[in-house]
C-alpha cells in the first residue's frame, strides 16, 4: 500500500506546467527580439530623415543667402554672374541650389522694381536625378506573339 497516488493527484501535471513555462519563455524571447528589431529601424530611419532635414535647412540658408545677395548687391547682374543665378528678362531671377544627393532646391523670385517687393514664385526641392529608361529588353517585340491572331486581316 505504500505507493499509491492521491486521487485526483497526477505525474503528467508537472510535465504540462514544465512544457507550458517553456513556450511562455518562448514567446517573450520572440518578442523581445522582434522589438529590438523594430527598434533598430526606426532609429536607422529619425537618423535618415534628421539627416534630410538638416541638409534641408542648410541649402535653405544657402538660397537665402544669394537671396539676401540679389537684393543688396550694387550691382546685381555681376552678383548673380558670379552666384549662378540666371536673371531673366521679365525681371526674374532663377536659380538652384544643391540638396542632398539627387535633389535640388528651385528657386524663382520676382525681384523688386517700381516700388514693387520681392515677390518668391517658387521655392521647392525638386528631384535632381535623371531618369533614363532601360530599353534593352524588347518585351512587346518587333513581332507578332506566338499564338496572336492578326486583327488587321
Amino acid at each position: 500500500m505504500g505507493n499509491r497516488q492521491k486521487p485526483g493527484g497526477s505525474i503528467i501535471s508537472t510535465g504540462v506546467t514544465s512544457v507550458v513555462l517553456i513556450f511562455v519563455m518562448l514567446s517573450l524571447l520572440t518578442f523581445s527580439v522582434l522589438s529590438l528589431v523594430s527598434a533598430q529601424a526606426d532609429l536607422r530611419l529619425s537618423r535618415k530623415s534628421a539627416g534630410r532635414t538638416t541638409d534641408y535647412y542648410e541649402a535653405e540658408n544657402r538660397a537665402n543667402a544669394i537671396l539676401t545677395g540679389l537684393l543688396t548687391a550694387d550691382d546685381p547682374d555681376a552678383f548673380a554672374a558670379a552666384s549662378a543665378v540666371t536673371l531673366t528678362e521679365d525681371g526674374r531671377a532663377v536659380y538652384q541650389v544643391p540638396l542632398g544627393e539627387d535633389q535640388v532646391l528651385a528657386v524663382e523670385l520676382t525681384l523688386p522694381a517700381d516700388g514693387q517687393p520681392c515677390r518668391i514664385e517658387r521655392w521647392q526641392a525638386v528631384s535632381g536625378y535623371e531618369w533614363a529608361p532601360d530599353d534593352t529588353l524588347d518585351l512587346f517585340g518587333t513581332g507578332a506573339l506566338p499564338g496572336a491572331v492578326d486583327m488587321e486581316d
